[in-house]
């Protein structure tokens, strides 16, 4: 290569990179996002879920913890299964090099270095791909893809993105193994793909097969269509197999702990309509990534004219036009047909960000438009006119029916046919040779780029209207405070112990702050456990996406390990006493916090759980003690505000003064001595959907409770002495409101105290480091060890060093027996087939390599 030639080549793939880059940098910067800005580009689950995950890799990468096991998240849970869904990117190791507080810079430099990094990987597949193309039409459609709305529309999903940088490269080795016989690209990137998401690699798998029959027309012979086809699938599957270091580990996990299939509920999608493919490529289209959204599919209109001019194009064989024409339907058959629809998902319907496959369609759409350029010496007018008439005609058509399109924005239709007026007239000059070659390029290129700038600004504007781009100053909220007095307590603690906020800024500030917690917020989830948690007072309904540990007892504190408690204010616990304080940020010590194992009277056997959270709690923690004692009981209650309304067992309440937004209904309460106090607020009804809230005051005390994702069961303070106490409970947000009668409980901490001192006073010490726990017991009987971690079969135990079998417990925990006398049991987490994918990675992967060498030498294709 000459120096002219390789400056040339340096200067495309620099472009390539760089192009991405800066529409995005710029594009952000109009959203005030920059590095250091007020503003982060953590919107939605970029600000709940994935920074954090990222932090908590960051975090073990610095040596605090293990890849394969965290307890920073739902009591303990699968640490290597969460990074194959929400970190599985060879970018996420540059986590490594940023501190805690600069994690949202990270989130934003990493970002914006993958919208890159797709570009380049596009221009490079797309240069070897369509080799007749100039580099120029090549920048349009590895920029488009890059900027493809899929993408921008969901920016904070990191993670995706790295699937959209392989794809080419996987398109472009499936390529070099049908026509030229060469399997090393396709093998290592289908291979990265399954390791890095082995959700959009299912996806990509589908889609991959389905291409190459379609390649197979292109090929004479049945024979040779068979051979390639058979090289094809063996070169898939050992891909697939090479993958199964993490493949296997997470499909156990998912099959263990994961959801059900989702049922078929109707034939048809939500919210879609007849022109949902033309409204969805305009410029700047969003309507949500929330439920009802329709498939995001933009990927610049100069690929999309060039798509449809494909199937137009009589240099191309009809056979294979017709075969891409099946493949284009069967996507849009999807988008309106449920059951193909829940297929391309794995059959689970996506928890929002819904048709997760769409990406797929723009990839077809820029594959076949680089067809186009690459198989068409000349267009023909006529048919280059339909193109932009299909084209126009369906943009005609959503305004026509613009009541279904409402997200629709006037410019939006403005602008898409301005350019497809520009790129008409482009197109035409050309054609009748009224402007040459390079000025054909030159301005298509430029109008390409600014199409794409523009349309992305508006999806990222639209993006930040919906969810909100996060102030720099929310995500850093008490991250000093809770920081310096987490690390306090290490400092104190031999042994291992719970920490827990009383007012959550997300479900997974446990491994935001690097504490050992139980709330979680994640699709990675221990579901046996989660349940479990949820009949005990931690809320975790349905399908377990959520687990709250806020609103319970403190019954439910000392069982499960929880020694702090971080709060502004006093939460007027038994037992519990302030300890520090930080700024505006307190820590409170549980003096009842049980080990990490308990050590049971006996052999432990499970107890029945029913409804009743605090007959569970009750049963529980007499089975633990191996006491037979009554922890709760009501407390006498009379509805005082003359205002509210009791009838049919329940009370209803609507604010006459037009000024006031909030609703305060107040009761007499009689609590017993040496009681914690609770209230159970069951059904509560809101007048409309404004953001709502809820505060109790006590005797003039007011605290706010927390209402989202949790139990309405609110604690009300500790009572030394017999009270009778007015309690207000105050619903912000509604003018009405209505609930169940509520009921109010009253712990005895008397009989409390007495099961935590049996618990406690028996001899076991618990510590852990990196994938192991360790107990030290003393026992004057056989007995158990019920250990409040979730049941997971990537676990193994030892005691004095001898293999023993765990036991489930109350269908989401742990128990070991122990022998009489002193030992240690040992337990290890390695996940569930971990050994087994890595033993079959590596004879896949070698196995690959003689199959590739025998091809070779054989010459048998």
């Amino acid at each position: 290569m000459t120096n002219k030639k390789y400056y040339k080549t340096l200067l495309f793939y620099l472009a390539a990179l760089l192009l991405p880059i800066l529409i995005m940098v710029g594009v952000l910067y109009s959203q005030d996002i920059y590095p250091g800005s007020s503003q982060t580009i953590l919107t939605s689950d970029g600000f709940h879920q994935y920074v954090i995950f990222a932090t908590g890799l960051r975090n073990i990468l610095h040596g605090d913890g293990s890849l394969f096991y965290t307890f920073t998240s739902g009591l303990g849970l699968n640490f290597y299964a969460l990074t194959s869904y929400y970190l599985g990117s060879f970018l996420s190791p540059l986590y490594y090099f940023f501190t805690v507080k600069q994690m949202a810079d990270a989130f934003y430099f990493i970002t914006i270095l993958k919208f890159g990094l797709i570009g380049l990987s596009g221009a490079f597949s797309f240069k070897y791909l369509f080799t007749k193309v100039s580099r120029s039409f090549i920048l349009c459609l590895s920029t488009g893809f890059s900027l493809m709305s899929f993408a921008t529309s969901q920016l904070e999903i990191s993670t995706w993105l790295d699937a959209f940088i392989l794809a080419p490269l996987i398109i472009l080795g499936l390529h070099l193994l049908l026509r030229f016989n060469k399997r090393g690209l396709y093998f290592i990137s289908l291979t990265c793909l399954f390791i890095q998401n082995y959700y959009f690699g299912y996806m990509m798998a589908i889609f991959l097969t389905l291409y190459t029959l379609i390649q197979l027309v292109s090929i004479k012979g049945w024979k040779n269509k068979i051979i390639h086809f058979l090289d094809f699938g063996v070169v898939s599957i050992l891909s697939g197999l090479s993958s199964a270091i993490m493949l296997l580990p997470t499909l156990l996990d998912l099959t263990t702990h994961g959801e059900k299939f989702t049922s078929v509920s109707n034939l048809l999608t939500d919210s879609t309509y007849y022109f949902d493919f033309f409204a969805k490529n305009l410029i700047g289209a969003y309507d949500t990534t929330k439920f009802g959204s329709i498939p995001m599919i933009y990927v610049g209109l100069l690929p999309l004219i060039l798509f449809l001019l494909f199937f137009v194009s009589n240099e191309i064989k009809l056979s294979l036009r017709l075969s891409y024409l099946l493949l284009f339907s069967l996507f849009i058959v999807s988008f309106y047909i449920q059951p193909l629809d829940l297929f391309w998902q794995g059959m689970h319907a996506p928890n929002m960000f819904l048709h997760r496959y769409s990406w797929l369609l723009s990839l077809l759409s820029v594959l076949l438009a680089g067809e186009t350029l690459n198989r068409v010496k000349k267009f023909s007018l006529l048919r280059l006119l339909m193109s932009f008439l299909v084209l126009a005609t369906g943009f005609l058509f959503t305004w026509i029916f613009r009541s279904h399109y409402s997200f629709i924005e006037p410019s939006s239709w403005l602008l898409s046919l301005a350019f497809l007026l520009a790129y008409a007239i482009l197109f035409i000059s050309y054609y009748r040779q009224q402007i040459p070659r390079t000025i054909f390029q030159y301005f298509t290129f430029l109008f390409c780029i600014f199409e794409l700038s523009l349309s992305t600004y508006y999806v990222v504007g639209a993006l930040g209207n919906e969810w909100v781009f996060p102030s720099r100053e929310g995500y850093l909220r008490n991250m000093s405070a809770i920081t310096k007095l987490v690390s306090d307590t290490r400092k104190t603690n031999k042994t291992f112990y719970r920490t827990e906020r009383m007012e959550s800024q997300t479900g997974n500030d446990s491994m935001k702050f690097n504490y050992n917690g139980i709330s979680q917020f994640s699709s990675i989830r221990n579901t046996a456990s989660s349940s479990t948690l949820d009949r005990l007072g931690f809320k975790s309904e349905g399908t377990n996406l959520n687990l709250r540990y806020q609103n319970n007892t403190i019954i439910a504190d000392s069982l499960f390990g929880v020694k702090y408690n971080l709060w502004s204010l006093n939460p007027n616990k038994y037992g519990f006493y302030q300890l520090n304080s930080e700024k505006s940020m307190r820590i409170y010590q549980n003096n009842n916090a049980a080990q990490l194992a308990i050590l049971t009277d006996g052999v432990y056997k499970d107890t029945p759980f029913t409804v009743n959270t605090l007959d569970n709690q009750s049963n529980l923690l007499n089975a633990l003690s191996g006491l037979n004692l009554t922890y709760f009981k009501r407390a006498p209650s009379q509805l005082l505000d003359k205002d509210a309304k009791s009838l049919n067992q329940r009370v209803a309440k609507r604010n006459s003064h037009s000024n006031k937004d909030s609703v305060t209904v107040t009761y007499r309460v009689t609590t017993p001595p040496h009681s914690q106090l609770y209230v159970s607020i069951p059904n509560i009804s809101w007048s409309d959907d404004n953001p709502h809230s809820l505060s109790t005051t006590v005797n003039g005390v007011t605290k706010s409770q927390i209402t989202d994702n949790t139990f309405d069961f609110f604690d009300l303070g500790y009572f030394e002495k017999e009270e009778t106490i007015t309690v207000g409970l105050t619903f912000y947000g509604n003018k009405a409101i209505s609930f169940d009668n509520p009921s109010f409980y009253a712990l005895n901490t008397q009989n409390y105290q007495t099961a935590m001192d049996t618990i406690n006073q028996r001899d076991v010490k618990v510590t852990t480091a990196k994938n192991k726990v360790f107990a030290n017991y003393s026992s004057k009987k056989e007995a158990s060890l019920f250990f409040t971690i979730p049941y997971d079969k990537g676990w193994t135990a030892t005691v004095n060093s001898k293999k023993v079998k765990i036991y489930r417990s109350q269908k989401g925990f742990m128990k070991v027996n122990i022998p009489s006398g002193k030992g240690k049991v040992v337990l290890t987490f390695v996940p569930y087939g971990f050994k087994l994918g890595l033993l079959i990675s590596c004879l896949s992967s070698l196995t690959f390599c003689c199959y590739a060498h025998f091809i070779r030498k054989s010459r048998l294709i």
